[in-house]
């Protein structure tokens, strides 16, 4: 008996993902066993990909995040799928998926990883809010203007302010503003890019500490503190719980991973099934404002821990398959082939991924460096001492960029 173990990030849809591919699995490999192992994403990042748990716990197979798999790569923990994919490739490989999905996990020209859950952001809306004849009569008596899906900033936080009424139970608007390393960064990030800031210059200079860059993690702020128009209990919540927050219809908008659209249509997890919109992300305000999509997504990587790498492969070259990607995205996780993100039964049920091709044509990745995971730390503590604490915003940020010059000039990036 070959017994393999799989490390993922704790996840309902994720966990249901895999226990039911891995039981279609076994059905035609019955001389292999496989384990699966959950953390919160922080621990899951922590103690896979920072230390050095895997091989101490013989992990095999590892879900990683792309904006890690430099890291685990420059610590030379996984290995080329190159000799795999070359000589006993996937369906339809490599053609049979988005471009948009092949190259975060190709570093220096090897391959690292397959997809297994795709992002990307999106806006979601409630239609049965925005489309109720009762909600937009109220908001053009009260500003002047037909109730619309905001296409800016500007216009997000006044109908957000709109629909911030806590004695109701709703929300203008949920964003998971735990830290986690996760969507604390995004959300700020997703702020910084729309207003036409950057993280970095072409140098690698860090720059996220701009006026724009203030005012980005000022409003994002304010929207708790100032605004008020997300619950208090959001503060406490990663991306999966503010999803599950959105899908009980707590609140009228989320920016948030496209994913979520599949919670919201899922009975046993949500209130508003049929009801939820997917769109692009308001743009920043001004000339230089624009809507950006941010995009990450996961990939199976085997590890230099691994018994048996052959086997390991052919675990991952069976999930890759379109019936088992059709099973993530039916248990509410994102298939990444185009085959599922073009099948009509997986749209009719899941209608965001008639808009999942285009969206991916316009999004933005974090930067594929391997010091890039303990800066986003550095960033991450940023928008904490802002959000949790009431840091000032310029000192907050002054100090995260110091901080990541000096790990920059440390590995030679920055001179």
């Amino acid at each position: 008996m070959i017994k393999l173990r799989l490390a993922t990030r704790q996840q309902d849809t994720f966990e249901a993902a895999f226990s039911k591919q891995i039981a279609l699995y076994r059905e035609s490999n019955l001389g292999v066993d496989i384990e699966i192992i959950t953390r919160p994403i922080h621990d899951h990042y922590t103690q896979m990909v920072n230390e050095d748990r895997a091989e101490v716990e013989g992990i095999d197979i590892l879900l990683c995040c792309t904006d890690w798999l430099p890291e685990l790569v420059a610590k030379q923990r996984a290995i080329s799928l190159d000799q795999f994919l070359n000589s006993d490739p996937p369906q339809d490989w490599p053609a049979g998926w988005h471009k948009a999905m092949r190259s975060l996990q190709v570093i220096e020209g090897v391959t690292y990883g397959v997809p297994w859950h795709d992002g990307p952001q999106v806006f979601h809306t409630r239609k049965d809010l925005f489309n109720s004849p009762k909600e937009q009569e109220a908001f053009l008596a009260k500003h002047g203007r037909p109730l619309e899906i905001p296409r800016n900033w500007s216009e997000f936080l006044q109908v957000a302010q709109f629909f911030t009424r806590p004695q109701d139970g709703l929300w203008g608007c949920c964003e998971g503003a735990y830290t986690d390393g996760h969507n604390n960064v995004y959300d700020f990030v997703i702020q910084l890019w729309s207003r036409g800031g950057e993280l970095f210059d072409e140098k690698w200079n860090p720059v996220f500490d701009s006026p724009v860059g203030v005012e980005a993690l000022q409003f994002y702020s304010d929207l708790f503190h100032k605004y008020r128009v997300i619950s208090p209990e959001c503060l406490n919540m990663g991306s999966v719980e503010v999803g599950d927050f959105y899908a009980q219809g707590n609140a009228a908008m989320m920016w948030n991973w496209c994913g979520f659209a599949a919670v919201a249509e899922l009975p046993q997890y949500s209130k508003i099934v049929g009801q939820n919109h997917c769109g692009p992300l308001p743009a920043g305000d001004g000339p230089n404002g624009k809507s950006v999509s941010l995009n990450i997504y996961w990939v199976l990587s085997i590890l230099k821990s691994c018994k048996d790498p052959k086997a390991a492969y052919d675990f991952i070259k069976f999930v890759m398959s379109p019936a088992c990607d059709q099973i993530t995205s039916l248990s509410g996780a994102n298939g990444v082939r185009l085959s599922t993100w073009r099948d009509p039964h997986i749209v009719g049920r899941y209608p965001y991924y008639s808009t999942i091709e285009d969206v991916h044509g316009k999004t933005r990745t974090m930067p594929a460096i391997s010091e890039f995971t303990e800066m986003n730390e550095l960033i991450s503590t940023a928008v904490h001492q802002v959000v949790h604490e009431g840091r000032v915003v310029e000192e907050a940020l002054k100090q995260a960029a110091d901080s990541c010059r000096k790990v920059l000039r440390k590995s030679g990036r920055l001179t």
